[in-house]
């Protein structure tokens, strides 16, 4: 890459855009071990890593509450729909349990 300052800098940019340490590794080819210590030391990583925090639960609850009324609805007798919306859900959560395994 470049200059030590200049991976580092990226490196900051790309946590804050929400990337993972994984995704940051990948594109700045540093090790994930480096980038981790980094941006632990930033000063305003507590503050980014709350949001971070806040967002993902904020999402998971906006998705276990319609996973809820789904059910509901099942249960009252009303067939979920399949649609287009319904299959991209259940694909893009297959890709995210998938991209959790790491092959290597």
């Amino acid at each position: 890459m470049g200059s030590m300052e200049d991976w580092k800098r990226k490196a900051a940019e790309y946590y804050r855009d929400g990337l993972s340490f994984t995704d940051i590794e990948a594109l700045l080819e540093v090790s994930r071990k480096s980038i981790s210590s980094y941006i632990k030391s930033l000063p305003e990583y507590d503050q980014i890593r709350a949001a971070r925090k806040r967002a993902s639960a904020e999402k998971r609850r906006d998705y276990k509450t319609k996973k809820q009324r789904q059910y509901r609805q099942r249960q009252q007798g009303i067939p979920m729909a399949i649609t287009g919306e319904t299959l991209k859900r259940e694909h893009e959560l297959a890709v995210l349990e998938l991209s959790r395994e790491r092959y290597h």
